[in-house]
């Protein structure tokens, strides 16, 4: 047998055999040069090669970027199962980590969608990447007989229009109209004037008026025959699902169309093969339907959808604008949006909501947009607010965009939108802040929508210091600055009052600490702190204007450390996937950037871009840094932009550690001095003055909305007290010794 026909029987394995859902995943990688080589079109055949290894990293890319909902089986089809794990060239803590869960061939594995790899205790991006191309490259070393291929398949029919006799006789009406109205502007001297975009010329003949009534009326279905008129986007797609035979049919109906997957070995026995076969077929025609999406009709309609959900968008809306969405495709046993959210991972369709690139991204974009307009009590106002998506109606936009707050969590009561509602005390805080007036216990109890004994509720208001009581039961905001029903601050407010505007502190330690059972110390505590300021033995009102810009000692989650700032964020599945984060417009004004522009920090692992093209900050994909430091999902890390303009991440761990030391990590102070004197690194990190009170820091994170950190504080307040830049005067001191710690 000659050599020719030996190539011909047994085929060599290209890239795409042995991953026949790569051509339809990666096509958008390559450039308009036309003589651009798919690599994946290639032989398999450089193993243990520098070659091979870059493979290898496309392909792992690849699979975190769009496959993370398709199952190990589905992604590396032709893995054999008794494939010992511990085998595999991987790294120690991915083997370790596979065989602590009882993973030891791949046939554990071949059930597991990508993304259930994440939720494994200790189990970083870097590990699954190391995990992936072990699994990968198993699966080219034996692989099963290549099947043949024609050329020239297509996987929808083609269809042309019908220019037949039907065709003729629905259009021939239409051109004759279009003939008397284009005569008609002909004779008035206007042959480029378009024919429908402007009214007819005053005193035209009825005819043409009649023929211009006529086009103005006509539809699709008075130009196409029947059969045409019926090719929508359900149709086109029932036609795509049909090119595929029966049994493929049924196991992607049960699958992958499927909202609650039957499982492999349920399939298989209906059908009468092994799990394995099942996996196969799916894996094999998933691949060909995801592919036929670029098809000319198909692409264009999912190309719309695209376009018309933006960032978030209702269903109901979306199938009011392409009423062929809701049509059933019965080769999928789902209706056509469906269907189609499953062939395009670019957006996802889930409890009523179409969101690009997923539900979870849309969220966080919404989240960070209300923190740049909400207030310090978390509260924006939903006239405020900009537009959800320039798609929707403007009769439905404003309660769409209700309906979609309440969807992420948030509350929404009449105009306003609140983002704090964490505990009694934040509800409060911002119903307050919107009716800009005292209000009764009750009335506060009656909007804050939850359970709560009014009792209760008095004693979680009287200690918290964002409440002033200012009547027997009336309850203001402190920030108001109004007279106090009772309590030390209002005392000293009243005797600065009494004084000009001014009084010596001696002379108000005399005063107040003379009539009423308060030391000394508490007066100078709280004659010290805003919104009072003593300079010189002086006790006056806090002189400056409050800035209502977000800069970036009021962003929530950035702080600066000693010579950088840190942005908080927490590691998504989007962040695997290599989506951009928004950033926050206080960073942005840090880094000199305009709307617009874009900016590129150096870092070891290249630059990283951050850019301001739409309503918000970006970060660009931070990926290739999380996969280098092998972070888990889940876990908190710091975006650090170094004074140099510099970038880099850093994991903050917050295992087994106390409250304080909790407090300081989250907040990026970690330094053996952060540690010396922690009231003092928490207040620089939020731009406090380090001699800033605990009750002034703790206030300060509350303010920002860093409530977390805030909690923390509160309950390690004892600890702050005790920090030796902050430690108590002795109570046995005369007054000039107060004075002088002042």
């Amino acid at each position: 047998m000659s050599d020719d026909s030996q190539a011909e029987a047994h085929p060599v394995l290209r890239w795409v055999d042995a991953f026949p859902w790569i051509e339809a995943a990666a096509a958008d990688l390559l450039t308009a040069d036309e003589s651009a080589q798919a690599w994946w079109l290639g032989p398999v055949d450089a193993f243990g090669t520098a070659l091979e290894a870059e493979r290898l990293a496309d392909l792992s890319d690849l699979m975190l970027e769009r496959l993370t909902r398709w199952t190990i089986g589905q992604i590396i089809p032709n893995l054999p199962a008794e494939m010992d794990l511990a085998s595999l060239p991987m790294t120690n803590r991915a083997r370790n980590a596979l065989a602590r869960f009882g993973y030891k061939t791949a046939g554990d594995l071949q059930g597991l969608e990508l993304v259930e790899l994440f939720d494994l205790p200790n189990v970083g991006i870097g590990t699954v990447d190391s995990i992936l191309q072990a699994l990968a490259a198993a699966s080219t070393l034996n692989p099963p007989p290549i099947p043949a291929r024609r050329d020239g398949e297509t996987d929808v029919p083609v269809v042309s229009p019908d220019h037949g006799d039907e065709y003729a006789e629905r259009a021939g009406p239409i051109i004759e109209d279009l003939r008397t109205l284009a005569g008609w502007y002909s004779s008035l001297g206007m042959p480029t004037r378009p024919l429908l975009d402007t009214p007819v010329p005053p005193g035209s003949p009825p005819e043409v008026l009649k023929a211009r009534q006529r086009l103005e009326l006509v539809s699709a279905g008075d130009v196409l025959t029947e059969g045409q008129a019926e090719l929508d986007a359900a149709e086109l797609l029932q036609r795509l699902v049909s090119t595929l035979d029966d049994r493929a049919q049924q196991i992607l109906a049960r699958r992958f169309f499927a909202d609650r997957s039957d499982t492999l070995d349920e399939i298989g026995q209906d059908l009468g093969v092994t799990r394995e076969r099942v996996r196969q077929i799916e894996s094999r025609a998933r691949a060909d339907v995801v592919q036929a999406l670029d098809s000319a009709s198909l692409g264009a309609i999912s190309a719309t959808v695209r376009e018309v959900v933006g960032i978030v968008f209702p269903l109901a809306d979306l199938i009011r604008l392409i009423p062929a969405l809701a049509r059933p495709v019965p080769g999928a046993g789902q209706p056509a949006w469906r269907v189609l959210d499953r062939l395009d991972d670019a957006y996802e369709i889930k409890d009523g909501w179409c969101a690009a690139p997923t539900i979870v991204t849309a969220q966080t974009e919404t989240l960070t947009r209300l923190q740049e307009h909400a207030n310090r009590h978390g509260v924006a106002s939903m006239s405020d607010l900009p537009s959800m998506n320039p798609n929707l109606p403007a009769e439905s936009a404003r309660s769409s965009m209700r309906e979609w707050l309440r969807y992420c969590g948030f509350a929404v009561d009449d105009e306003y939108v609140f983002t704090q509602v964490h505990s009694v005390g934040d509800r409060a805080a911002a119903f307050l802040s919107v009716t800009g007036s005292p209000m009764s216990s009750q009335d506060i109890l009656d909007r804050l929508g939850i359970e709560r004994n009014l009792g209760s509720l008095r004693n979680a208001l009287a200690y918290d210091d964002r409440f002033e009581r200012v009547d027997r039961d009336k309850w203001a905001l402190a920030e108001w600055g109004l007279d106090s029903y009772s309590g030390i601050r209002a005392l000293v407010r009243e005797e600065v009052a009494r004084g000009g505007g001014q009084i010596p502190m001696d002379t108000l330690i005399e005063r107040i600490a003379g009539r009423y059972s308060v030391s000394a110390n508490s007066v100078i505590a709280y004659a010290s702190a805003p919104p009072f300021e003593a300079k010189g033995g002086i006790v006056r009102l806090a002189i400056g204007d409050r800035d209502t810009r977000k800069g970036p000692e009021r962003t929530r989650r950035l702080y600066r450390g000693a010579d950088a700032w840190l942005y908080r964020i927490m590691v998504t599945n989007e962040h695997l996937r290599g989506s951009g984060s928004p950033a926050p417009i206080a960073l942005a004004a840090i880094l000199g950037l305009q709307h617009g522009q874009a900016r590129q920090l150096e870092s070891a692992l290249g630059p990283q871009t951050i850019s301001w093209a739409g309503p918000q900050p970006t970060f660009g994909t931070i990926r290739r840094f999380l996969v280098e430091g092998d972070v888990e999902i889940g876990s908190e890390i710091f975006l650090v932009i170094g004074d140099d303009g510099s970038f880099r991440i850093e994991p903050v761990d917050l295992s087994d550690v106390e409250p304080l030391e909790r407090a300081l990590r989250l907040a990026g102070a970690t330094g053996t001095a952060a540690r010396v004197h922690p009231r003092v690194a928490l207040a620089a990190a939020i731009g406090l003055p380090e001699e800033s009170s605990p009750a002034s820091v703790i206030g300060g994170y509350r303010e920002r909305g860093d409530t977390d950190i805030a909690e923390l504080l509160l309950s390690a307040r004892n600890q702050l007290e005790e920090s030796p830049v902050n430690r108590k005067p002795n109570p046995s001191a005369d007054i000039d010794e107060i004075l002088d710690l002042l």
